[in-house]
């Protein structure tokens, strides 16, 4: 199913599910486990969750849901405080709820509801959200900002159960954008660790979808980053030290296109090889 945002909030859902696992570890997706909501839009800006992050933080040390219908708004209150804040907290709950789930949150008087679409940290609505959880929505949220602010469909695809691809959708979303992961949660001392490496036919020149899409390129006016100002790791090849053919996908990135950059140790330690797997690699239509 493709989903084609009319605006940043606009999905579908309905009630809640129980936990979820996982997935597969790297490798272990096979065609016989297929998905057809994996596609999704953007239109996501990296300002907006820079400046919302604080709120984003709290929210992360609770449970999602505080009885399994309402969002937990005393954590919440930061990002339904305003527009921006609400736009980034239905992308959050899109990243780790499932399709066909919903939360329910009043602020101010007035009832917002926000939808799953992913499902990739559904253990979030009864627990606080793990590293895990935290690299699985990180890498969510990197791979759907879009630095044009215009609506792109991509295909997102990753080491987790929820981000097995169909057949049709291998077929059909078959550029290959780049790559996203690091920790939007981690403490609000430290910057935000947002990292993009360069895909091969992103490197191969700009067609298709590829054209309203770069985030993983390298900005040539700030060497080291992105046209969305994330790390600019390189290219995803040389960057990642697996890549799955059966799903199409990176894993095991490293933080900058330099293994051998002494600043980048403490990052590297701290996300280590568990961390690093938690990549989502986009596809567009050619």
């Amino acid at each position: 199913m493709l989903f084609l945002m009319r605006n940043c909030a606009v999905l579908v859902g309905l009630a809640l599910v129980g936990c979820v696992d996982e997935g597969p570890s790297f490798d272990e997706t096979t065609s016989t486990v297929t998905t057809d909501n994996r596609l999704s839009a953007n239109r996501l800006s990296a300002n907006r969750l820079s400046a919302n992050r604080l709120s984003a933080n709290r929210l992360s040390a609770n449970r999602l849901s505080a009885n399994r219908l309402e969002l937990n708004h005393l954590a919440a209150d930061g990002l339904l405080a305003t527009p921006e804040g609400r736009e980034v907290l239905s992308f959050i709950i899109s990243c780790a709820i499932d399709e066909g789930e919903s939360l329910v949150a009043t602020y101010d008087g007035v009832d917002y509801e926000f939808y799953g679409e992913l499902g990739l940290a559904e253990h979030w609505l009864t627990h606080p959200l793990d590293r895990k959880g935290q690299g699985w929505i990180s890498a969510c949220l990197f791979a759907r900002v879009n630095a044009n602010n215009v609506t792109v469909p991509i295909s997102l695809r990753g080491a987790h159960a929820r981000l097995t691809v169909s057949p049709e959708e291998a077929a059909g979303w078959t550029l290959q954008e780049g790559a996203f992961y690091g920790n939007y949660f981690r403490p609000i001392e430290q910057p935000i660790l947002w990292v993009a490496c360069r895909g091969t036919d992103q490197a191969a020149g700009e067609t298709g979808g590829l054209v309203d899409r770069d985030c993983a390129e390298e900005d040539p006016a700030n060497p080291g980053y992105t046209y969305c100002g994330f790390i600019y790791a390189g290219d995803c090849t040389d960057a990642c030290a697996r890549y799955s053919e059966a799903g199409t996908y990176y894993g095991k990135c490293r933080v900058t296109a330099d293994p051998h950059d002494d600043a980048n140790e403490d990052e590297l330690d701290w996300n280590n090889l568990h961390k690093l797997r938690q990549v989502i690699t986009t596809y567009v239509t050619p």
